[in-house]
């Protein structure tokens, strides 16, 4: 039987405010195995699409990658996990293999990979002794097993891990994958889990924090969650895939995306950092407002200018944050500079609205989470055309040389956009601006929304 490839919707647990859903209501099924061994791929392939970034490198998978199987209408939370290293001194490695011990914990059911084509390593045999202690019900699974020819040479091998009969599976060549999903799903009725999926997701907004790398993106997801899903290190660089949740909040539904950050293009020097800044840019796409995080000792950068201009040109609501405001010397006296700042190198999203906050010390969540609010708000906001004509009565009757503006009227949301009829095409930018200005200034101010404008001639 084909896999459903519909996208799945998450649905949001009942929480109060600061308190995040963990994964949905659906029993959680938790991949664990050494590296490089194919787990980001057959994740991949059991969700349907591809959101975990599959590389020949150890370690790519660092946080803990969340979605839904759909198999017609049951469904589970899959999760991709780092792999449990050995020998690692890294403090990335470290914490990462400490998240995904801490996950088994959670897990309805376990998936061990190990590699059906050349046999373990001490890594499975240490992995199925933390699976041991832990108490997890495990489903031994044999991935690589294109050749039956290979997998025979290791089959007797992999029963010494103590788990019984290995299931064997070709992530790479979708190899037994509708068997396993049905396995796994007959394991988990037999648990006393519903898996009947419903959808309800109606007005989820959709958030993206994004940022340079090490301006704290990380530590301010976690701070708005409430619980530490994103994997926190000083070391620049530590999320690669984008990670998300979907948090309920008073009566609103958020789904927070927290990203790898954006570099320059000449300093993106591997596959993998290239795949991350695609699926950066494919988030602040996808989104509804564009948190854009910047590091308060650092200052406003080319690379925010660049993301504060992603999310200006796609349409999106846009909130600027000033975080590790804590480590700013006299902040209290310098929040105009900062001001004057974001004025100067921001001049082109000065409709965003500017938040201080420290992310280690909690500090500027309500202004955060109020400003998010305004700015999705901002984006179906929808005026009059009576009161769009009564604001450009004056710019009517002084256009630019040889420019005749007729009249206008908001025809589209999402971004809040506005089609003016004029004598001639080609409008110059500062009278566009000045259409925007006065739009804000007369009728509504769009706080963190973008204005789009269109022009159609007529005689």
């Amino acid at each position: 039987m084909p896999l459903n490839r519909k996208e799945p919707k998450k649905q949001p647990e009942e929480k109060s405010e600061l308190t995040g859903s963990k994964f949905g209501k659906a029993p959680i099924v938790l991949i664990v195995g050494k590296s490089n061994v194919g787990k980001s791929t057959l994740f991949n392939k059991l969700i349907g699409k591809r959101k975990s970034i599959v590389a020949d490198e150890q370690g790519t998978t660092r946080d803990a990658v969340i979605d839904r199987v759909l198999w017609y209408d049951k469904s589970f939370q899959l999760v991709d996990t780092c792999g449990i290293f050995e020998g690692k001194e890294n403090e990335i490695y470290e914490r990462s293999r400490d998240a995904t011990i801490k996950a088994l914990e959670e897990s309805a059911l376990v998936l061990f990979i190990v590699d059906g084509k050349n046999g373990l390593s001490s890594e499975d045999h240490t992995i199925a002794s933390i699976l041991r202690k832990s108490g997890a019900d495990v489903l031994l699974v044999a991935n690589k097993t294109e050749s039956e020819k290979y997998y025979q040479k290791v089959y007797s091998e992999l029963f010494s891990l103590g788990f019984g009969e290995p299931f064997p599976v070709s992530a790479e060549q979708s190899k037994n994958l509708d068997e396993l999903i049905e396995n796994v799903i007959s394991r988990l009725e037999e648990k006393g889990f519903d898996l009947e999926y419903t959808e309800n997701n109606e007005n989820l907004i959709r958030v993206t924090i994004a940022g340079k790398p090490n301006a704290g993106k990380s530590s301010l997801f976690n701070m708005i969650i409430n619980e530490e899903r994103a994997l926190v290190t000083p070391i620049a660089g530590t999320t690669r895939d984008t990670i998300d949740e979907i948090v309920k909040i008073g009566d609103k539904n958020y789904l927070f995306v927290d990203t790898a950050g954006l570099r320059k293009k000449s300093k993106i020097e591997d596959f993998i950092e290239r795949i991350s800044t695609l699926r950066t840019i494919e988030a602040i796409e996808k989104s509804d407002v564009v948190v854009l995080v910047i590091d308060s000792t650092q200052g406003i950068t080319r690379q925010d200018q660049r993301i504060a201009g992603l999310a200006e040109k796609n349409g999106k609501g846009l909130v600027v944050v000033f975080n590790k405001w804590d480590l700013v010397k006299h902040a209290d006296r310098r929040v105009k500079d900062f001001m004057d700042m974001f004025k100067e190198k921001l001049y082109f999203v000065d409709f965003a609205p500017v938040i201080f906050t420290s992310a280690v010390n909690k500090v500027g969540y309500k202004e955060l989470m109020k400003a998010i609010n305004t700015a999705y708000a901002s984006l179906h906001k929808k005026v009059p055309t009576s009161a769009v004509n009564a604001a450009i009565q004056r710019m009517i009757a002084k256009p630019p040389h040889g420019l005749k503006l007729y009249y206008g009227l908001q025809v589209d949301i999402r971004p809040p956009t506005f089609l003016f009829f004029v004598n001639k095409i080609e409008v110059p930018e500062s009278f566009q601006n000045a259409i925007r200005k006065n739009i804000r200034e007369q009728i509504d101010p769009f706080t963190g929304a973008p204005i789009f404008l269109k022009f159609k001639e007529r005689e």
